[in-house]
């Protein structure tokens, strides 16, 4: 695997310094985001920043304007849905490659970490997330399907409130941490890909459902379009 230069490194900081400003509202949807002011808000000079908001622009929070800077992209409901779907996906894949592959030592680390998750009793903590983090990478090493994986990343660095680092804020996350893993792992064990790709879609499915909802009840998302009417 390639290795991350510093310059590269400090950029993905930055980057995620600046989404989670706009997750928490300290950024405005549609707010523009200048580039010195935002270097000293963040005590910083204007390179990295600079490289961070290009990179946001690829990943779809920001929009790029030629002359006119950036701008921060109003978050619709459908559209986390949609990525959300794409990250169920390309996870399910991942947990019936998994299942393809002889590994009787990833299954031993799955079952212990599982084992941990379910003796944990305060999963709105960084162990509850770094378990997390552990069990998904265990199973994305026994798939051993990069160019999967990178779908799935691409998807999770779009998803508001980033999965690794602050889910456990989400209501009712807590029990699916803590129990949601098991089904998967029997099916992984026994070679079941299918069953595995359905649990692990469902799994993080129900993820989605939970964070949509709770960011409904904070009147988190910008007005969606209405529908045009279909032509007759």
């Amino acid at each position: 695997m390639q290795k991350l230069s510093k310059r590269e490194l400090m950029g993905q900081e930055v980057a995620s310094l600046i989404r989670d400003q706009i997750l928490s509202g300290d950024v405005k949807h549609g707010e523009a985001l200048r580039l010195a002011p935002l270097a000293e808000k963040l005590d910083m000079s204007i390179t990295p920043v600079r490289e961070a908001l290009l990179q946001l622009a690829q990943d779809g929070w920001v929009v790029h304007q030629p002359n006119r800077g950036f701008r921060v992209v109003p978050m619709r409901r459908d559209n986390v849905v949609d990525t959300y779907f794409m990250w169920a996906t390309a996870e399910g894949e991942l947990a019936a490659r998994a299942a393809t592959r002889d590994d009787p030592e990833g299954i031993i680390v799955l079952r212990n970490i599982d084992d941990e998750l379910h003796k944990l009793d305060d999963h709105h903590t960084t162990t509850a997330l770094e378990l997390n983090a552990n069990l998904h990478t265990t199973i994305h090493t026994m798939a051993d399907a990069p160019k999967l994986l990178w779908f799935a990343e691409a998807a999770r660095r779009l998803v508001p409130l980033r999965f690794d680092s602050s889910f456990h804020s989400v209501p009712g996350w807590a029990e699916i941490n803590r129990f949601g893993h098991t089904a998967v792992i029997d099916r992984i064990e026994t070679g079941d890909a299918a069953a595995a790709r359905k649990l692990m879609f469902e799994h993080f499915q129900s993820t989605c459902d939970l964070l949509v909802r709770w960011l409904d009840s904070l009147d988190f998302w910008e007005s969606e379009p209405a529908p045009k009417p279909r032509q007759s």
